[in-house]
């Protein structure tokens, strides 16, 4: 992501500049369409479309996927030393993080099958981020400045960027900025099948942190009511966007992060597809609001990437089948 300044933007200027983000490229579509009809391919259904997807937000003909990034990023929640909100402890997102170094979380060894590059972002896990219902969680300069770090996600120019976070307590914070940014019942967000504690401590928090901060503009919500994970994916979002690289996004968080785009304008996020459906309710709610279809539904609970991680074989068999155009027919 570029300014136009050489100093932080403020929360009005970088709303315009995603205002400003660039449109599919309508040529690249039509060189799919017209291959897909010369060469009589049968209907392949959701594979053309990401054939289309990919060619038309990298802007170029045949698509490749030949660098494949998996950005997580990890930070922590001050409202999870307040509150019980996971069945999970900090030790256990530690333990998780180092997983990822020493390469024997299950994501890692995904990655290592499909040729997908792992990058883990420490965003200060040892500073958590204020309780939201004290506090807002970031100060304007941190949570600006999260934003534009996200770019990092990019930094090595990847064909495709899969992108998702490891955090104690996001199912909280997304719900918190979920009903910010969407209103209704709280209830109507909640994960039902959830530890009755949890439920009952989630329902003190947003309604503690949405009667405190009044602001819905969504980048104020973000700063507000969300996290450094959330700020970071926010940016690396909409720096896919300037740089033509189209994004799979991971889990609920990822997909909170798109809706603060899109609630800014709905068009910013279609270069980004949603992973998977997770065994979380409020995760298809969400989808449904930012017209997101899951490329998979397998009841997964917590991805940590993993989900984002397993659309790559059918995104590659999508490429294989158009790029080597077989030439069925159809009986």
């Amino acid at each position: 992501m570029t300014m136009t300044t050489n100093t932080i933007p403020t929360i009005q200027e970088l709303v315009e500049f995603i205002k400003d983000v660039p449109d599919i490229d309508h040529e690249a579509v039509s060189l799919v369409r017209k291959a897909a009809k010369e060469s009589n391919i049968a209907q392949f259904g959701v594979l053309e479309e990401l054939v289309e997807w990919l060619s038309g937000w990298q802007g170029s003909y045949p698509p490749k996927a030949d660098n494949i990034v998996m950005s997580i990023f990890v930070s922590n929640h001050g409202i999870s030393d307040n509150y019980e909100i996971s069945e999970h402890s900090k030790s256990n997102q530690d333990s998780l993080v180092s997983g990822f170094k020493s390469e024997s979380s299950s994501l890692n060894q995904l990655c290592k099958l499909h040729n997908i590059g792992l990058q883990v972002f420490d965003l200060a896990m040892e500073l958590p981020t204020e309780d939201i219902t004290r506090k807002p969680a970031m100060e304007i300069n941190d949570c600006i400045t999260t934003i534009l770090y996200g770019r990092e996600a990019i930094s090595s120019n990847p064909d495709l960027l899969c992108l998702g976070e490891a955090g104690i307590g996001n199912d909280t914070i997304a719900l918190a900025m979920c009903c910010a940014l969407f209103g209704g019942d709280i209830e109507g967000w909640l994960d039902p099948d959830s530890d009755i504690t949890i439920r009952e401590n989630q329902v003190k928090i947003v309604n503690a942190a949405l009667s405190l901060h009044k602001e819905r503009q969504p980048l104020e919500i973000l700063r507000n009511l969300g996290g450094r994970d959330f700020a970071a994916m926010v940016g690396a979002i909409i720096s896919a966007r300037f740089e033509r690289v189209p994004v799979i996004l991971d889990g609920i968080s990822a997909c909170t992060a798109a809706a603060l785009l899109f609630a800014i304008s709905p068009h910013t996020i279609d270069h980004c597809y949603a992973a998977h459906q997770s065994h979380n309710p409020s995760h298809g709610k969400l989808l449904s609001i930012i017209n997101k279809k899951p490329l998979l539904d397998l009841e997964l609970l917590e991805a940590n990437g993993c989900a984002a991680a397993l659309t790559i074989p059918l995104i590659e068999s999508a490429i294989h089948t158009h790029n080597n155009k077989s030439y069925d027919i159809n009986v």
